[in-house]
Order: C-alpha cells, then sequence, then structure tokens
C-alpha cells in the first residue's frame, strides 16, 4: 500500500549492527520501523521500550542521506480471539524515537 501513494519500501533491511524490519521513504523523509509482534495486551509498553531501546542500541537512525529520518517502535498484537474468522492484528502503540 505504501508503494502505491508513492514510497519506496525496503523489508528486513540490512546494516552492519542488525536488521530494520520496515524502512519506507520519498522524497524528502525517510522512515524506518521496528516492530514487535505480542499475543496479548499485557505487556505493549514493555514492547514498546524493547523496540525503541534496539533502535537506539542498533543505530537504525544512522544513514547517509540528506533527507530527514524518522524511526518509529511499533507493537502489534496477533491474537486468536474467533477461531472461525482468524487472527486478529491491532497496532497497539506507535512511537517516534527521538
Amino acid at each position: 500500500m505504501l508503494q502505491l501513494i508513492g514510497f519506496n519500501t525496503y523489508t528486513e533491511y540490512q546494516t552492519a549492527l542488525g536488521r530494520r524490519d520496515l524502512c519506507f521513504e520519498n522524497d524528502r523523509r525517510l522512515y524506518i520501523c521496528e516492530f514487535k509482534v505480542i499475543g496479548k495486551a499485557d505487556n505493549v509498553r514493555e514492547k514498546l521500550e524493547e523496540a525503541k531501546a534496539q533502535i537506539r542500541e542498533k543505530r537504525y537512525g544512522l544513514r547517509l542521506t540528506n533527507k530527514e529520518v524518522i524511526t518509529l517502535a511499533i507493537v502489534i498484537i496477533n491474537e486468536n480471539k474467533d477461531e472461525t474468522f482468524g487472527p486478529v492484528r491491532e497496532v497497539a502503540a506507535i512511537e517516534e524515537v527521538g
């Protein structure tokens, strides 16, 4: 979907310090996303902090570019509430890491 609105996308983008889950960019900005998937909403804050720490430790925001770099930590709940319809996925938290 991001490509349909003009973004270039890269998944599992390898760097010397680790792998970024998702990168997407346009002419002005580069977005770097780190996802954490959990089964229940019990530990959303903990996983959000874990994603933010990983972004900082692996220096995911570091790239030779003249674009504005925006790093995002995202927690997704992947809960099987009703087996008839399959798993329900929802974004539980998203936070910019500065």
